[in-house]
């Protein structure tokens, strides 16, 4: 069979030209802490104060309202400090979530902030504030994990948003709790959220090192 016989296959090369290394990511795979795998340091910081601030008031001598408001009230704060980053860092988040998500932050720091200012408050009130933050904060993360669902971390996402949801709904349905109620649910949330950031944080590193 001669050479003009043999059927001509289309066989396209490769352009060198074209870097596949550099192909952008896919817009609707990160959730709302996608651009933050080169930041999993600053996750991992969120996750251990949190837990630190959980098991010190588990732990402390005199549990007193001013003692349980200041403690939630520095976690708050870094919650807010956290969510503004991730408004501003998460490289794929659109105009509308970065809005809600750097809102919930400035939020945040403005409950703490409130809670600073006078930390003896009544139990209702501390109450009532805490609980309105929790639903908004939970409600803000589950809208970050359904819209920007992340491979490997979405279940997180809306782990964590459902549990704070949870406690906050227990705080309104019944504001008027005792200081003891109060301390036990701040300290569980406080203590679960943590483990997951800090989880969180690791599964950020590996995969930013993929």
């Amino acid at each position: 069979m001669s050479s003009s016989d043999t059927p001509n296959a289309d066989v396209h090369e490769p352009d060198p030209s074209v870097n596949v290394a550099s192909a952008p990511r896919s817009a609707g795979s990160g959730g709302m802490l996608d651009g933050l795998g080169d930041y999993w340091g600053l996750v991992l910081a969120y996750g251990l104060t949190t837990t630190a601030l959980g098991i010190t008031l588990a732990v402390w001598p005199k549990q007193t309202l001013g003692v349980c408001a200041v403690i939630i009230a520095i976690q708050i704060i870094v919650s807010g400090v956290f969510r503004l980053i991730s408004a501003i860092g998460g490289k794929a988040m659109e105009g509308g979530l970065r809005a809600v998500v750097g809102f919930s932050g400035a939020l945040a720091i403005i409950v703490g902030l409130l809670f600073l200012r006078d930390p003896v408050q009544t139990v209702l009130l501390v109450t009532i504030l805490l609980g309105i933050w929790w639903v908004v904060g939970g409600v803000v993360d589950i809208l970050g994990a359904v819209l920007r669902p992340s491979s490997g971390r979405r279940g997180w996402d809306i782990f964590a948003g459902a549990i704070t949801v949870l406690a906050g709904l227990v705080l309104l349905i019944n504001p008027e709790v005792s200081l003891g109620a109060l301390v036990v649910i701040s300290c569980v949330w406080l203590i679960v959220i943590g483990i997951a950031a800090v989880v969180m944080s690791f599964r950020l590193r590996a995969e930013n090192k993929g």
